[in-house]
């Protein structure tokens, strides 16, 4: 436990020191109301970003002859966010790091909110294309300091268990972004506000829907303070001590000014960044960037940077195409009254597409007339398994990691993802298709939290946010293959 400190202490030896001690202040806050709270934001931003990604795929055979979309156009649909997390997250990473988190979680999310909006009220393909690219800048924004954000203010004793919380998010999100779909895709909704010029149906709805989310997001992050740890690390020593003034009469019902901590005893090197010009935060922002590209930190980072690289290759191409294959499945079944091996339903669907393309190549003068390849109530309760299974995969990792070490979990766990995607091949029922589908994602997105837990001990705090988003712009492009 920290040692109760007087107005008078006496510098001590380095900020070595005042970090252990602001990790005793947080165990003197406990756990309670505030964390409540922040974990209520995290959950709303996880939600608002997971679905940035997460509507298109829900969307693509219903607006498929609205926005006149092929093969192709729904895969750059899919793709497109990660394009614009990719331009950011070069920049956001130490910019997070050096301007704090509170800033970036509040704007991410308001762009988030501003670009859901005028994406449901898109008219045209090229119109949600591009709002798609400025919600991935967006994204890249508040994701990128989410987790930073949210293990600073917990205290160390139960850390491990807030961050795999936190990794249930993601997966529940999954199932909300399935559930809203239920509801309001199949709704014969079709609002003529401005005829041939604004006309509203049931997936522009799903959109507006969605974006409730980002606002709360933004409505909780905008009365939470700044991370204590952010703030120490750039010299904000009283401004520091306030926000666990505050944490701590939030969690115990004590008068502020009990707190027992009164000072963190650090040297006084390090200026406050209130004093420093812009430039100079810039200019410290690259130097510290530096560090990361120096031994032994580059090994690590590379090491990182692959293992991510290929588990989202996998599990963003199956998460984000999957309600797409499940209506194939669906639809082919209902077709034909029998199911088939997977690549031979996918194939079907191919050559069913160039078929139609060619007709319509012949015929050019007489268009024939576009009916999409609804989704049925199949499609969207594979969408709920893959949520469900991901979140009983994370609680079980939860329960295991202690005993079993997370590198051995994180082993284990890809050597399942690699027989259970290779099992597909040979896979003819929907349900075992949906079986496998969703626990390949399940596990990948358990490796990759608990790798992420691994990230946040590896990396120092002043660097952390600059590895995390040299990480992302490095998998992303292994997300982009996936159309």
């Amino acid at each position: 436990m920290a040692k109760v400190l007087s107005n008078k202490a006496q510098p001590s030896k380095g900020d070595g020191d005042a970090m252990k001690v602001l990790e005793d202040a947080l165990t003197l806050c406990k756990f309670g109301k505030f964390h409540l709270l922040l974990l209520a934001a995290t959950l709303c931003s996880i939600f608002a970003a997971m679905l940035v990604t997460t509507t298109s795929s829900y969307i693509l055979p219903v607006a498929e002859c609205d926005l006149k979309m092929t093969i192709m156009f729904k895969g750059l649909l899919n793709a497109i966010p990660f394009l614009g997390q990719i331009g950011a997250s070069l920049f956001t990473g130490f910019l997070v790091d050096t301007f704090g988190r509170k800033i970036f979680l509040i704007g991410g999310n308001v762009g988030i909110f501003i670009g859901t909006l005028i994406e449901g009220s898109s008219q045209t393909y090229w119109m949600m294309l591009f709002i798609k690219l400025i919600e991935g800048i967006s994204l890249s924004l508040s994701f990128s300091a989410i987790s930073s954000m949210l293990s600073e203010f917990t205290p160390f004793h139960v850390r491990d268990r807030v961050l795999l919380a936190y990794s249930g998010f993601a997966s529940t999100s999954l199932i909300i972004a399935a559930l809203l779909a239920w509801v309001s895709l199949p709704l014969p909704i079709h609002v003529v506000v401005w005829e041939g010029y604004f006309e509203l149906h049931a997936w522009n709805i799903y959109l507006y829907i969605c974006s409730i989310w980002s606002l709360l997001a933004f409505i909780l992050y905008y009365y939470l303070p700044e991370s204590p740890k952010f703030l120490l690390s750039h010299g904000q020593e009283k401004e520091a001590l306030e926000v666990l003034k505050t944490i701590y009469s939030m969690n115990t019902g004590n008068d502020r000014d009990s707190f027992p901590i009164l000072s963190f005893n650090t040297s006084g090197t390090i200026k406050p960044t209130d004093v420093i010009s812009l430039k100079k935060q810039l200019v410290n922002a690259l130097i510290e960037v530096k560090e990361l590209f120096r031994r032994p930190l580059i090994y690590k980072l590379l090491l990182f940077s692959f293992i991510t690289f290929a588990g989202l290759i996998v599990f963003t191409s199956l998460r984000l195409w999957y309600p797409q294959i499940s209506t194939i499945i669906e639809n082919y079944s209902k077709s034909n009254g029998e199911s088939a091996p997977f690549c031979v339903m996918i194939t079907d669907y191919m050559e069913g597409l160039k078929e139609v393309q060619s007709r319509a190549m012949r015929n050019m003068t007489e268009p024939g007339i576009c009916i999409p390849k609804l989704s049925g109530s199949e499609t969207y309760m594979n969408g709920i398994i893959l949520g469900c299974i991901s979140l009983v995969f994370v609680v079980i990792s939860a329960c295991l990691v202690n005993s079993v070490g997370q590198k051995t979990l994180m082993f284990i766990i890809l050597i399942l993802c690699s027989i259970c995607s290779g099992s597909l091949y040979w896979t003819k029922q929907s349900i075992v298709i949906a079986v496998l589908m969703s626990a390949t994602c399940g596990l990948l997105q358990t490796a990759l939290s608990l790798q992420q837990n691994l990230f946040v001990r590896v990396f120092p705090t002043t660097l952390r946010l600059g590895g995390a988003c040299l990480l992302s712009a490095e998998c992303k492009r292994g997300e982009q293959s996936d159309w």
